[in-house]
């Protein structure tokens, strides 16, 4: 049985394309320096105890890991499958398994979590200690009457297991999903390239602009086919007409240039690229500033 702490921010079987008998070249950058080695798509794309929050209890934890995100996962794995077949129109159930996927691929990252964890934490204290210190002017009719009964029936972990479920939310974001979800998706299958395509902890190009067509979203799914979404149609059918060794540089470019630890890949022949162009673009921003601010300020009641 696998490790249950070994949390998959990119998951096994999303991998599993990008590997020859059992095993894909993992590239991680350590210390400014690309480090190759051969590993198991099970044994890399993972962080201990990603998403833990101290002072929940471990069974929470694994609950987020083992049912909620397998439950991500196994749906999305049935979808990516028949889109490397060929098949794009598949069953409502495996399409909204996808688009769970792709939202979870912005937020399940190491970096992401930290962020979004913080970020409720801070303000779940904020609020309730502007409570504390308003009790009988702001405390809402179903509450205990006094601050001192508050006290002894709130949970000190109350905070902790909300940032999770935020998390869980963000993966069900119900504005994006359903853009997704009108939007028009395609595969594009590159086998004309001199190239294969890379992967990376950060695989999602959002959008994509090639040349005069730009797409909202591009992932690899394999070495030679990237699944494509767009809202115009037209922009998927330009795109068939491209050069496949153009755009698979343009592609592994953005994977590479938005990477920030891990790079994956059939072999190390790219590794050369990776090196120059590893981490060169900005993690993408996953609460705004502006966000921040506001909700910091409604929590201490300043709006």
């Amino acid at each position: 049985m696998s490790d249950p702490s070994r949390h998959h921010y990119i998951p096994a079987f999303y991998l599993r394309q990008w590997a020859t008998n059992g095993f894909l070249c993992e590239m991680r950058k350590i210390r400014g320096k690309i480090v190759v080695h051969s590993k198991s798509p099970d044994g890399t794309g993972w962080k201990k105890d990603l998403y833990k929050v101290e002072g929940v209890a471990p069974e929470f934890t694994q609950h987020f890991e083992r049912v909620f995100m397998h439950m991500v996962d196994s749906g999305a794995a049935k979808a990516m499958r028949s889109f490397i077949g060929g098949n794009i129109d598949v069953p409502v159930t495996d399409r909204d398994a996808w688009i769970r996927f792709l939202l979870s691929l912005l937020f399940r990252n190491p970096e992401a979590v930290a962020e979004i964890t913080g970020q409720v934490l801070t303000l779940y204290r904020e609020s309730v200690q502007r409570l504390r210190e308003n009790y009988d002017e702001l405390r809402p009719p179903d509450f205990p009457p006094t601050l001192e009964e508050f006290d002894t029936q709130t949970d000190p972990n109350a905070g902790a297991v909300a940032a999770s479920n935020f998390l869980q939310q963000l993966m069900n974001l119900e504005g994006i999903a359903n853009r997704l979800a009108r939007m028009t998706w395609g595969r594009l299958h590159l086998w004309r390239s001199r190239h294969a395509l890379l992967t990376s902890d950060r695989p999602q190009c959002l959008p994509m602009h090639f040349q005069n067509t730009s797409v909202a979203v591009v992932l690899p799914i394999s070495p030679h086919i990237a699944f494509t979404a767009a809202e115009n149609p037209s922009a998927l059918q330009a795109l068939a007409r491209g050069d496949h060794t153009e755009m698979v540089l343009q592609i592994n470019k953005q994977v590479v240039s938005q990477a920030r630890q891990y790079v994956w890949a059939l072999d190390d022949s790219a590794v050369r690229f990776i090196r120059k162009h590893i981490s060169t673009l900005p993690d993408r921003q996953v609460i705004s500033d502006r966000a921040r601010q506001l909700a910091l300020q409604q929590a201490r009641g300043e709006e």
